[in-house]
């Protein structure tokens, strides 16, 4: 059993739902990324979501965007993603992490040598934004020898056949994509998100995270009520802690955010 699926089954018998913060990797250097990890692990984050800056990354709106833009404007490579994933490790916290990337830097790298080498610092899974499952045989076979779980993606649009395939290929959790768009704050969640939650919560025995918009505790409750079992955010925790000067008072915006979020989604609330 992955260390995803060990969380999740820790979740359930805890009645309690996850709280999965998105992180872009190396904003503001990979020291505040390291900082910032650690503050929302303490802060109540049951699954890490690491993303890999990229210089076209379609599926993110302006916000996450600009992060790494930030990222790789200060010099972050792809390698400085496993080292930012060995630094949570040798910092003791044993929260899962999943990598959100796309795919040119995982192809450029060459999918096996990447899958090996987030397995060897510590990484738990992969999420490949851009990557349809017809195409992904390569990565699942690297993800399956390094015992990496694949995470993959349902949009509002996905018809019932497809999200059974797709299902049928993930292991960890699946993401729901709450809105047919990109990622960014909203101020409600889209009126597609509770049938989209339902329609593949009955599709698969595997935890359901909706992600894309998720930005407030009521959101977070929302999903839950609706049976996911889980939520992505983002783009808020960004707007937090790009809006503070000084990076101590940025970490504690963001870890007092992440504490609210993570009380929403525990099942005594």
């Amino acid at each position: 059993m992955s260390r995803i699926s060990e969380r999740f089954d820790e979740l359930r018998a805890e009645r309690s739902g996850a709280y999965i913060p998105y992180v872009c990797a190396g904003d503001f250097g990979n020291g505040f990324t390291l900082d910032l990890v650690k503050g929302l692990c303490s802060a109540g984050a049951d699954v890490i979501e690491l993303g890999l800056p990229f210089s076209d990354p379609v599926a993110d709106g302006p916000t996450i965007q600009a992060a790494m833009k930030r990222a790789l404007d200060s010099g972050f490579r792809v390698a400085d993603i496993f080292k930012v994933v060995r630094g949570v490790r040798a910092a003791g916290m044993d929260q899962p992490v999943v990598i959100m990337t796309y795919h040119n830097p995982v192809h450029r790298m060459g999918v096996p040598k990447f899958c090996r080498s987030m397995a060897e610092a510590g990484g738990d899974g992969i999420l490949v934004v851009d990557l349809p499952p017809e195409e992904s045989a390569e990565l699942d076979e690297a993800a399956r020898e390094s015992s990496l779980d694949v995470i993959r993606l349902i949009a509002p649009s996905t018809p019932e056949s497809r999200i059974r395939m797709i299902v049928s290929r993930a292991s960890g959790f699946v993401y729901a994509v709450s809105v047919a768009g990109v990622t960014g704050e909203r101020s409600g969640l889209p009126e597609t998100a509770v049938p989209l939650i339902r329609r593949t919560t009955s599709a698969t025995p595997l935890p359901v995270a909706l992600g894309f918009g998720i930005s407030k505790p009521e959101h977070a409750r929302a999903a839950l009520s609706a049976g996911a079992s889980g939520v992505v955010e983002g783009s808020a925790l960004i707007s937090l802690y790009q809006r503070e000067t000084d990076r101590l008072a940025a970490r504690q915006s963001v870890m007092s955010h992440a504490a609210a979020m993570k009380r929403a989604v525990s099942m005594d609330r």
